[in-house]
Order: structure tokens, then sequence, then C-alpha cells
């Protein structure tokens, strides 16, 4: 599939392309196409490294060394990276449709079922 896309997209990046990209390489394309601030204020922090790796608590950079995340964002604070329930519930839907417009999707439904029930 990326290489039909690369055939009518050259310059196309894929998963794994974009995971070996350079500090500087990931940098510039945050700096041209996504926020050119947002590349400087990360730069001073030190926080415009790549991770490679996420489990639990921890994440690591590219040179292996392990860091605590303390900011959990999208749910690694309540569960952490890579949560092995989180991942088995994920293997059993991997092949089911996520996102048709035309449709009704009776995950969407049972989800909002399951959440009136709070309250």
């Amino acid at each position: 599939m990326e290489r039909q896309i690369r055939e009518v997209m050259p310059g196309f990046l894929g998963l794994r392309e974009a995971m070996e990209l350079s500090r500087e390489e990931n940098r510039d394309n945050h700096r041209k196409f996504i926020n050119p601030e947002l590349v400087n204020l990360m730069g001073l922090l030190n926080f415009d490294k790549s991770f490679v790796k996420a489990q639990g608590v921890s994440i690591w950079d590219r040179e292996g060394h392990e860091y605590l995340d303390f900011l959990g964002g999208y749910g690694a604070l309540n569960l952490g990276h890579n949560h092995p329930e989180i991942n088995a519930a994920l293997e059993a839907v991997q092949e089911l449709p996520n996102l048709l417009q035309a449709s009704l999707n009776p995950l969407a439904g049972a989800l909002g079922r399951n959440l009136a029930l709070f309250t």
C-alpha cells in the first residue's frame, strides 16, 4: 500500500520512516507543517527528543534513556502506556470498521448506552 501511495505522492513518510527521522528532521517537519512556535518551546524545554518506546509509566528516548511520564496524556495517567488489557481490547476489534459515516456503528451505540448508565 505504501508503495502505491509513494507512486502518486513522492515524499510520503510511512510509519517506519517517520519513527526513524532524526531529531532535526522531526523538528523541521513540525516547523514547516505543524507549529513552528511549539518547536521553539519544546526545544527550550529539551522535550523535542524522539521517544521510541512506552510501557507503564515509563518512556524511552532513542538513546535508551528512561523517563517517568508525569504528564499522562490521553489516558496514560490512569492506565499507563501499552496496558495489556487495553492492547487486548484493541486486538479484539482491530479488523472491525471504526468510522463509517453512512452507518450507525453498533460499538458507538453500545458506548453511548454504557456511558448513560453512569448518570
